[in-house]
């Protein structure tokens, strides 16, 4: 049922003018077997959401992984080896004295490999994210190794839970979620993840850290699409779970402040049951539209979206299939006091402060110390299998 078969692809030329592959027209046998497979993939998903069948579903993101490079295997294996030292053993961790840093990715360095080979071990399809960004890692200097990582985006220009919190000013609305960004990919690695060391990576989210890279990365700089200046400071977050409800970001506190709040449900709109067929809803258009456009650096995070709904046009199919069913928990993470006032067009309050440290701290007398008592498997935990079984489920054969 979730095996992928790819419409034949003999006839590609080299379009001079765009740079980009053009495609002969495909025939209607072959748009009524991408037709069929879009409609079954929508049926699958909405029965298996309807059943809670999380696997189903990690297991589609993983075959939507099939049009990406044959080689991320053993490209990622390499880094692996490459830094293999950073990633530890449980039996070499004293959970007493993890101590968390966060390191900026900077191109072409140490902590953007890393950050990579930590996540292609995801089964979530990997995404470098868009428009404005950041990617952290999250690093044990004590026990100099690899906890996590963090990567922060470009908002959505909408998202109804979130704009039902703030009373946007008449055509402000655009410029002031743009204050904001959207954590896109979020997550800890064991033996750190066995110790629930997710909720110390989703915690450092609200870090002072992470305004003050903000800060050092975009003050004085403008956008590329709309040419403005970015405004400063950065003033919240948001970010929403992979399935259903979230069990990293529930009751996620500093002592009584609530780092993570719940803001509400996506309405379970998009095109994750569908990403595995979208190159041949590329090849398709190709043939079929002269103004195609894939995406890349200046068409907007929006251009996958736009093929699809010209594909779904194309195989005259209705747009209920991107109803996938599956609502995602969307939270809110506050940078500054008075974010309501702000947002109204007043003016944002002070930074609410928290270091690295002092929530490092917290969670491992709320969290992962007692964890650490409670189950002793992670002592068992070996870094190579580990990452050996997570690539070749992901990217080997």
């Amino acid at each position: 049922m979730l095996a992928i078969k790819r419409l034949p692809n003999n006839h590609t030329s080299s379009d001079q003018k765009t740079g980009q592959l053009s495609e002969p027209p495909i025939s209607q046998a072959e748009k009524n077997v991408l037709k069929d497979r879009i409609v079954d993939a929508y049926d699958d998903f909405r029965a298996a959401v309807a059943t809670g069948d999380k696997e189903y579903i990690r297991r589609l993101h993983l075959l939507s992984r099939d049009f990406v490079s044959e080689d991320y295997y053993s490209r990622t294996w390499h880094l692996f080896n490459k830094h293999y030292e950073k990633f530890i053993d449980g039996c070499e961790i004293d959970p007493q004295k993890i101590r968390p840093s966060l390191h900026l990715v900077e191109a072409k360095s140490v902590w953007e490999e890393i950050f990579k080979v930590v996540r292609h071990t995801w089964s979530i399809p990997y995404s470098k994210g868009y428009g404005r960004r950041m990617r952290f890692v999250v690093f044990d200097e004590y026990h100099e190794a690899v906890i996590g990582i963090i990567g922060f985006q470009s908002p959505p220009a909408d998202l109804a839970c979130r704009d039902n919190l703030f009373n946007y000013p008449d055509g402000q609305k655009l410029d002031l979620v743009n204050r904001t960004m959207d954590v896109y990919t979020i997550g800890a690695i064991p033996p750190y993840s066995h110790l629930l060391g997710g909720k110390l990576v989703a915690g450092l989210v609200a870090s002072d850290e992470v305004r003050q890279a903000y800060w050092r990365l975009y003050a004085g700089k403008r956008t590329v699409m709309q040419d403005e200046m970015i405004e400063q400071p950065l003033v919240a977050a948001t970010t929403t779970s992979a399935f259903g409800r979230s069990s990293i970001y529930n009751r996620l506190k500093c002592g009584d402040r609530l780092l993570a709040e719940p803001i509400g449900y996506t309405k379970g709109y998009g095109t994750i049951h569908l990403e595995h067929v979208y190159p041949d809803v590329v090849r398709m258009l190709k043939g079929e539209l002269e103004d195609f456009v894939t995406g890349g650096y200046g068409n907007g995070p929006k251009i996958r979206w736009q093929n699809f709904t010209r594909a779904l046009q194309v195989l005259g199919l209705p747009s209920r299939y991107f109803e996938h069913g599956l609502q995602r928990e969307a939270f809110l993470f506050r940078f500054v006091e008075n974010l309501e006032d702000g947002m109204a067009g007043g003016d944002f309050g002070k930074p609410i402060q928290l270091s690295t440290g002092d929530y490092a701290d917290f969670w491992k007398e709320r969290w992962a110390l007692p964890r650490a008592e409670r189950i002793t498997s992670w002592k068992e935990f070996n870094s190579e299998a580990y990452f050996a079984q997570a690539l070749k489920r992901n990217y080997g054969e």
